[in-house]
């Protein structure tokens, strides 16, 4: 039975391969390729550590217990990451739970994350080899990290199942996510902030101590125990490590038995039906499409939390992160990044029904309403993002003292977001992708196939809102260089041009839509087979 899973598994990983022809096979090489340089560099990186054991023990030990916490954390986080291990697929079928297991496991262990990881191991584990005669040792714990990785991964996923398949459990994902992204983002600034002062190595090191008393880190600890004839030390460590690793077997054991003889409860249908006849269902008009579609966008971003926390994690972006990348004056212009996935929002619009869009194409089979539609969501993509960059941008300048540089840096983000906003108005219809509908499955995320698509729409949407950005930009280079007085014009110029290209840009994805309604629905109907 383990042969069966392993065999089916690596027919799906490489049937994607088998599935490309022509340039789609040949960049995914190139991918791979250049994949395979960064995680041989990593590797090699960690592997010169070898000749200072203390550094290598400090590192690997952070390394192993932050590779034990994104296993754990990411199918929750992420609402998935491997739909080939979830339990609700082998419900049905006669396989012991046992058996089951030990299946999941091997047919965890093969795929391009676990190779990743079993590359990063393999540098790690010369790392922690002080003498040659240590590597077997060290090749050993590092295949055991993989293993607990994999199992306490597998536990958390598949005991949290049932409940991620309601609004509460994507509630807690949504929440889980923004603590792990905001507390990143304070580390991050308070260790560059204090990146200069006396004592963070110690500080480090003092960390790492604690780190090795976990079971990832008295799997990377065992070899310097066995180095320095630390016997009691090697005792626990190896105690800590297989109890962990035994808890973890056992909960997954309970979690999949649970799992396969339940039905889930759900919150499906909890929210109270809004009043009928307050509006009317369509429109006939620009201006009711474009009200019509910006109150059922703010209805669905306010109930579902996948698309709450998009919204989450820009705004602290857009707060946290240019204080990170820009350590003196100038750090509002960093907003223009967070700005550009603020514009995102509204892209790939067509994709979000599904198979629902033929609904739209009965009812939205008009010029005026099709162009309304877009216009629909890119103006609540602007309502919401808008205060974002402005407050963001204000709070940049308190911290940092440029009051003189808000208004073309407020300019050029603003322009940077209505520019993102209308180039993703025109590529929902020139290029659109399929988003997954399914919301009953922790284990399922990306649509297979579709990655390039999701790239050039993404690539695109940067270089249009660079291009409306252009004139405002060029203004703010003046504001900076001649007079201060031209960042007021950068503010009045920059977001007019990117508010005339989101004219332009929606009627032509308008009529795009008109023209291409059945090639659209074929493309993002695969979200709801998946």
């Amino acid at each position: 039975m383990v042969g069966i899973f392993a065999g089916l598994k690596w027919r799906l990983v490489s049937s994607r391969i088998r599935g490309m022809h022509g340039a789609a096979k040949a960049w995914m090489i190139v991918g791979w390729c250049a994949a395979a340089i960064f995680l041989g560099l990593v590797a090699l990186g960690l592997a010169t550590l070898r000749g200072q054991p203390a550094l290598a023990r400090t590192t690997i030990v952070t390394l192993f217990t932050l590779q034990l916490v994104g296993w754990v954390l990411t199918p929750i986080v992420a609402f998935g990451v491997d739909e080939t291990v979830d339990p609700a697929r082998f419900a049905l079928l006669p396989i012991r739970p046992a058996q089951l297991r030990r299946g999941l496991l091997v047919a965890s262990l093969i795929g391009y994350l676990p190779v990743a990881n079993a590359v990063v191991l393999i540098g790690a584990a010369v790392a922690l080899s002080s003498s040659w005669s240590l590597l077997p040792v060290a090749l050993v714990c590092s295949a055991a990290q993989l293993v607990l990785c994999i199992v306490l991964s597998r536990a958390a996923s598949t005991s949290m199942a049932g409940l991620m398949s309601g609004r509460r459990g994507r509630d807690l994902g949504m929440a889980v996510g923004s603590v792990l992204f905001v507390g990143y983002l304070l580390l991050s600034y308070a260790v560059n902030s204090s990146g200069r002062t006396q004592g963070l190595d110690a500080k480090v090191d003092s960390a790492a101590g604690v780190l090795a008393w976990g079971p990832s880190g008295s799997l990377a600890a065992i070899a310097s125990f066995i180095a320095a004839g630390q016997w009691v030390r090697l005792l626990l460590a190896l105690l800590t490590a297989g109890v962990v690793l035994a808890a973890g077997w056992w909960w997954w054991s309970v979690a999949l038995d649970k799992s396969l003889t339940s039905v889930p409860s759900t919150t499906q249908g909890s929210a109270p039906v809004g009043r009928a006849g307050s509006e009317r269902a369509v429109a006939d008009s620009l201006r009711g499409m474009v009200a019509l579609t910006v109150a059922r966008d703010r209805v669905l971003g306010w109930r579902d939390p996948m698309r709450r926390l998009p919204w989450l994690l820009v705004a602290t972006l857009a707060a946290i992160w240019p204080l990170l990348v820009v350590r003196g004056h100038g750090s509002l212009y960093a907003v223009a990044f967070p700005a550009v996935i603020i514009g995102s929002q509204s892209g790939n619009s067509y994709a979000v029904e599904g198979t629902g869009l033929w609904l739209h194409m009965v009812t939205f089979a008009d010029r005026t309403r099709a162009r309304g539609e877009l216009l629909g969501h890119s103006l609540f993509s602007i309502l919401v993002g808008g205060p974002i960059v402005v407050l963001a941008t204000l709070l940049q300048a308190v911290i940092r003292g440029d009051m003189a540089l808000v208004p073309a840096a407020l300019g050029v983000s603003l322009a940077v977001m209505v520019g993102s906003v209308a180039m993703s108005c025109h590529l929902s219809a020139r290029i659109p992708f399929a988003m997954r509908q399914s919301r009953k499955s922790l284990f399922a995320n990306s649509i297979p196939g579709q990655k390039g698509r999701t790239l050039a729409w993404l690539l695109l949407t940067v270089a249009g809102a660079v291009a409306c950005a252009l004139p405002a930009i060029g203004l703010a280079v003046l504001a900076a260089t001649v007079d201060r007085s031209w960042g007021w014009a950068a503010l009045l110029v920059g977001p007019a041009v990117s508010a005339g290209a989101l004219i332009l840009l929606s009627r032509s994805g308008a009529n795009a839509y008109l023209e291409r309604t059945p090639e659209i629905l074929a493309t993002v109907a695969i979200g709801d087979r998946i």
